[in-house]
């Protein structure tokens, strides 16, 4: 019960307002529907939450492609700045970069393509000793079998893969025209959404800034030049990585004599795409090749491409790359084996990029953010226990 300064008890009329009709502090008063209005609510953003992430997943193709736009769009700006500061226009600017770097894809096809093409050629003619080789194997295969009868036949067993190997072959072929004409129209939107977010990333940048509230705006916007210039540099340093990878994996492939060195060369550069696990998965078709040679071009082949992973780890990378990410090797891998799984090779090859900028936005809202909330929560508590040894100290003793 409620008392007076002088310690007398309140009367009825005197009791607060939420007293009166005997309900306990703190009831929330009012008509059934005002008091369910907060769980309607929890409702319709659960619904609305679960709405949007089947939107998500049902464009994720589209939103892949928007982000693999905004990826090359930051590529291309700072270079498009340094064009603007020769008095081009920034649209034109960009467009002059993407017929450059057409022009100089162009120039590697035209002197890549005649030797890739004689190199197919030759293993055409060089099909009959590999075939004799599968033979040889398939002949040691025969003799373990005889130790451990219950192995498969070898003969039924390349014929098995024999058979996938063709059916999906076919199937591969009768799509390729539709294949390429998606690649085609997908290339084609990238490089046009691209433009358009470059000429118009400042008009973007203020419209979200502008949504924020005053007191985060500066915040907003540090945040955002930091994921803008984190992915210019990371698409920009990765093709400089690959065209170093790539250029020293073919110099060691032909100085060993290894068949069809420049298609190897171009499939381990292209594997720097996917970070961690890509490097390695290209070069599974280099070593199976390499142990056709022999074990000790096999081993030779193995030892270089340990060097140059470690080369790359240690030199290359920290000089060309540098920490411009800075993403920690467990989040990596985590997040391209998720974006492999939802969206394939591409959703590989965004999940780094799209993981960084989780990644500021985790270190530079939600820490600091939860750091203040510990910090007043703290401080409160310690005001707590302030106001209570004040109240100890000034609080007569009884008797």
């Amino acid at each position: 019960m409620r008392c007076t300064e002088k310690g007398e008890p309140l009367s009825q009329d005197d009791q607060p307002a939420d007293r009166q009709d005997g309900s306990a502090p703190g009831t929330v008063h009012g008509s059934p529907l005002d008091r369910a209005m907060p769980i309607y609510y929890a409702l319709l953003m659960g619904i609305g939450t679960l709405a949007a992430l089947y939107l998500l997943i049902a464009l994720r193709g589209v939103v892949l492609l928007l982000f693999i736009s905004l990826i090359f769009a930051a590529a291309t700006a700072k270079p498009a700045a340094q064009l603007q500061r020769l008095h081009i226009p920034e649209a034109f600017a960009v467009v002059l970069i993407y017929f450059i770097a057409l022009a100089v894809f162009g120039m590697i096809i035209w002197f890549v393509v005649p030797p890739l093409l004689s190199q197919i050629a030759g293993f055409g003619d060089d099909l009959p000793s590999y075939v004799e080789r599968v033979q040889s194997i398939g002949r040691t295969y025969d003799r373990v079998r005889q130790e451990y009868p219950e192995l498969h036949s070898f003969d039924d067993q390349l014929h098995d893969l024999g058979g996938h190997v063709v059916a999906v072959a076919g199937q591969r072929l009768t799509a390729l025209p539709t294949q390429l004409f998606a690649v085609f129209l997908d290339t084609l939107s990238v490089v046009v959404i691209s433009i358009m977010i470059v000429t118009s990333r400042r008009r973007l940048r203020d419209l979200i800034v502008l949504i924020v509230g005053p007191r985060y705006r500066r915040q907003t916007n540090d945040i955002l030049a930091q994921m803008w210039e984190q992915l210019g540099h990371y698409v920009r340093a990765k093709l400089i990585v690959m065209l170093i990878i790539g250029s020293i994996t073919f110099v060691v492939l032909y100085l060993l004599n290894m068949p069809f060195p420049l298609l190897l060369a171009i499939v381990v550069a292209l594997g720097e795409l996917i970070p961690r696990v890509g490097p390695w998965l290209a070069r599974i078709p280099l070593l199976i090749f390499a142990g056709f040679e022999g074990i000790t071009i096999f081993i030779l082949v193995a030892v270089a491409s340990v060097l140059i992973e470690n080369a790359k780890g240690l030199v290359i990378s920290p000089f060309v790359e540098g920490d411009q990410l800075s993403v920690h090797p467990l989040l990596v891998f985590i997040s391209v084996l998720v974006g492999s799984a939802l969206m394939g090779a591409a959703g590989a090859f965004v999940a780094v990029p799209a993981a960084a900028m989780v990644q500021i936005v985790f270190n530079e809202v939600i820490v600091p953010w939860r750091s203040t909330q510990f910090a007043d929560a703290a401080g409160e508590e310690a005001a707590s226990e302030a106001a209570r040894a004040v109240r100890a100290r000034t609080e007569p003793r009884v008797g």
